[in-house]
């Protein structure tokens, strides 16, 4: 079992430092149900550090739906995984990691998921962008109230927490430079 692990790890950052993208820097906009907006990919050799922010537009398709006056919420989504990458192609990557998706007020509270994060990306051959899969499978709920009497934090595992990967995966466009 000892040798599988390390003829694993070996792998792993061998065939991980092979990469699709061009540059190890990367900007672009992710859409999604309950994350859509600005990202920026960052490489560290073959690990890689995803940041976005964006506003949950499936809550406001709803609120839209049910026929409401004001369908912009006050409510900001962050994003956030850190991810191995393994290049299956000269242009195509499938990266393996751990992500989580928090909504926010910007001010006293936050909610969110957490778990492994699954990315494929496709690199346009001879082109500086790329197209992007982010499936998210959540296995915890964390959050956070300041100055709440009822409930002011905790973490919560459910067995049907990744389902909600469904509505926090995105799609997306990255521009490397």
């Amino acid at each position: 079992m000892k040798r599988f692990v390390l003829v694993l790890l070996i792998l792993s950052l061998a065939l991980g430092s092979l990469s699709a993208r061009p540059n190890s820097i990367a900007v672009g906009a992710q859409l999604g149900f309950a994350a859509s907006g600005a990202v920026v990919d960052v490489g560290l050799g073959s690990l890689y550090l995803n940041a976005g922010i964006g506003y949950p537009l499936g809550l406001s398709y709803i609120g839209f739906a049910g026929g409401e006056d004001d369908v912009f919420i006050d409510v900001a989504t962050l994003t956030a995984d850190v991810s191995q990458a393994f290049a299956l192609s000269e242009n195509f990557d499938i990266k393996v990691g751990i992500g989580a998706t928090a909504f926010t007020e910007l001010q006293s509270a936050i909610f969110g998921l957490a778990g492994p994060v699954f990315k494929g990306e496709y690199w346009i051959p001879n082109k500086n962008y790329g197209l992007t899969l982010t499936l998210n499978v959540p296995v915890m709920a964390f959050g956070y109230i300041e100055d709440d009497e009822i409930f002011t934090g905790g973490v919560a595992f459910n067995a049907f927490l990744p389902l909600i990967g469904l509505v926090t995966s995105t799609i997306g466009v990255l521009y490397s430079f």
